[in-house]
């Protein structure tokens, strides 16, 4: 038999395997197309005036380059594992290291150049249909559908670079295996239990629970939620307890379950259980932190997508705008005459006068207009129902930003604001995320000042007029369907401002606000929803080729337990019993830590008062995943029990 035979016949061996692998690289290099075809449509860079979509697209190619090497890497190792006793064979019978080499290198290459070739053809054939989706989302005017040469050239050189690299890996591997370590393989006993289990599995849960009472302390307290240090502390924390839980829960149950009915009546499959759990430990933990991410990335823009109505009517108002320094000045009866061509009937209109300063520490650096609306205390409660107090020589900075962070203005600094002449010096007594009487839209800025009703009457009677500014807020009966008298609106202030002043202060109004982020949040489903499923299938497969490393192994263990009498029903059991284990913990474990990741996110970005329902669409895309897994696992049970009978029956 020649080398080229020996190849042949161990790809049409393992052919079944091989498909697996090649269909999910043709996936995911298929995914990887479609990024980068959208990301390098220069239409769509010419007509996204955005850089978020941009950034958006660059960072889902970078997760999915990332994703990529951990998966075909894993892949190449589970498959060099899974043929060990193959291995070892060949090399008894003189086959030199260099020879397996050869027979990976071009296992490898069928592989990567097929993979590579359907899959850059199957996303040329679907990006026209993503870059459609994608422009509808975007609402992108005169952008049309292309194919750039970078899109196929970025996808072939990173893809080249990944299969060359887990070859490598893979060549260095073979050129360390040892026969006698390859044949007695199949008989070493993972991790088996220690005294020290207990100790270590009970100090897991404890190391999880303290993490989520610490999220919770932490997520709460702007102070704490925008620490970076804290952030990492809780990281750290969560993800040291899932390992540890990992490691040594299940040595650690058995230990308590041992001398107890149940155990002795479960206990073929219980030890079964935990001798797969040990096994597997370090791939459950990646599995959990994929699970975890992926139930982040779908269910946070899924939720923002949900809430867009909501998160629009946080607005104050219906409609506002800001007249500041000459910017925005109607005539006498204009702004009326406006809104009664609304088809909405006018509510009210309020008017709240302001100071507009100039200050001078780094914060300035954050407003685009390097100023500060001021208020009184008095004039801050009754306009937002607050309570705060102010003493004489101090402000209160109100950060009205999403970005967490006090934006360059800290607690007990020195400020100074001006008019161009006479300045005010003052103490910031604190800084925090707060209601505001305008919206950040409507005046560009990161946040608020609020002085004490005695020093605002002195900056009143100090400053130049050209200091002062006037807010409009506007309501109508109903805000939605008001989009045409806001853009006469937009059009008349336009026109009074024959300058182009105007530019820096937006009409802001709850309709806008809800078409833009059903516009944005849109994208980022369209976007991380990919990107979940690639990591969901992924998740899959890399718990199908761990079940497929381990056949063999399994085989000889139900083999033994055969010639005393066990039936296929009761293997079919244990099997079904190990695998609900291997395939459900790490979903619910990435469960608990998606929550957290996404009960963080929420406070840290402000959004305290709609966790509620951030949480109940998140339990909705947790609720779709377990589904998904849970067919996963049927068809994994199904192929894996049929296996390994079908092995017990031949060798019968």
């Amino acid at each position: 038999m020649t080398f080229r035979d020996v190849t042949i016949k161990n790809f049409k061996r393992n052919v079944r395997n091989f498909f697996s692998y090649f269909i999910c690289s043709t996936f995911a290099i298929t995914i990887f197309f479609l990024y980068a075809a959208l990301l390098f449509n220069n239409s769509i860079r010419e007509g996204a005036t955005e850089d978020v979509i941009q950034i958006v697209l660059m960072l889902s190619l970078a997760a999915l380059t990332l994703f990529s090497v951990f998966f075909i890497n894993y892949a190449h190792s589970s498959f060099i594992k899974a043929r060990s006793k193959e291995f070892a064979i060949f090399m008894s019978l003189g086959m030199h290291k260099n020879d397996l080499q050869r027979i990976i290198l071009v296992e490898n290459l069928i592989i990567s150049v097929s993979s590579m070739i359907a899959g850059i053809i199957t996303g040329a054939i679907f990006s026209r249909l993503f870059q459609n989706v994608a422009i509808n989302l975007l609402d992108l005017q005169g952008v049309s559908y292309s194919l750039s040469a970078a899109s196929f050239i970025v996808t072939a050189v990173v893809f080249t670079v990944i299969f060359a690299a887990s070859q490598l890996i893979s060549s260095v591997k073979v050129g360390r295996l040892d026969i006698a370590d390859l044949m007695k393989d199949s008989r070493k006993q993972d991790n088996q239990a220690k005294a020290s289990d207990t100790k270590l599995g009970m100090t897991g849960v404890g190391l999880v629970v303290a993490s989520i009472i610490f999220l919770v302390v932490i997520a709460n307290h702007e102070s704490l939620n925008t620490n970076p240090f804290m952030i990492i502390t809780y990281i750290l924390l969560s993800f040291i307890g899932i390992f540890m839980v990992i490691s040594h829960l299940g040595n650690t149950l058995i230990t308590f379950l041992k001398n107890k009915k149940f155990y002795y009546r479960h206990i073929l499959s219980i030890t079964e259980i935990n001798h797969k759990f040990n096994q597997n430990k370090r791939i459950m933990f990646i599995l959990s932190i994929l699970s975890g991410m992926t139930i982040f990335l779908v269910a946070s823009p899924f939720s923002l997508l949900q809430l867009s109505e909501s998160i629009a009517e946080r607005n104050k108002y219906d409609a506002e705008y800001i007249s500041v320094a000459g910017v925005h000045v109607l005539e006498q009866g204009q702004l009326e005459q406006v809104l009664k061509t609304s088809d909405k009937p006018l509510k009210s209109v309020k008017e709240t006068r302001f100071l507009n300063l100039r200050m001078n520490l780094e914060g300035d650096k954050y407003d685009v207009l390097k100023t500060k609306p001021i208020v009184s205390q008095d004039m801050y409660n009754a306009l937002t129902g607050g309570k705060v107090t102010v003493a004489s020589g101090e402000i209160l900075n109100i950060v009205t930003a999403w970005e967490p962070g006090t934006h360059g203005i800290k607690e007990g600094e020195a400020i100074q604001f001006t008019d161009g002449k006479t300045t005010f010096d003052y103490k910031v007594k604190a800084s925090y995320h707060g209601d505001w009487f305008a919206t950040a839209a409507s005046y560009p800025t990161s946040s608020g000042v609020i002085v004490s009703n005695e020093d605002y009457k002195n900056m009143e009677a100090k400053v130049n007029p050209e200091a002062f500014g006037t807010h409009y807020g506007i309501d109508f009966t109903a805000w939605k369907g008001t989009e045409e008298v806001v853009q006469k609106l937009k059009d008349t202030l336009k026109a009074a401002d024959k300058d182009g002043s105007g530019q820096m202060f937006a009409v802001a109004s709850k309709v806008d606000a809800f078409k833009e982020l059903k516009k944005n949040y849109s994208l980022f489903v369209f976007v991380t929803s990919l990107i979940g499923v690639l990591f969901f299938v992924a998740g899959g497969m890399v718990l199908y080729f761990k079940q497929y490393t381990e056949i063999g192994n399994a085989t000889v263990f139900f083999r033994k337990l055969y010639k005393i009498g066990i039936s296929d029903r009761e293997i079919r059991a244990v099997v079904s019993a190990e695998l609900l284990i291997t395939f459900f913990v790490p979903l619910l474990l990435g469960t608990i830590l998606g929550y957290c990741v996404i009960y963080l996110i929420t406070h840290v970005m402000s959004g305290s008062d709609i966790v509620g329902e951030f949480m109940k669409n998140t339990t909705f895309v947790v609720a779709i995943y377990f589904v998904f897994q849970l067919s996963f696992f049927f068809i994994t049970k199904r192929k894996y029990s049929r296996e390994v009978v079908r092995k017990l029956m031949r060798a019968a």
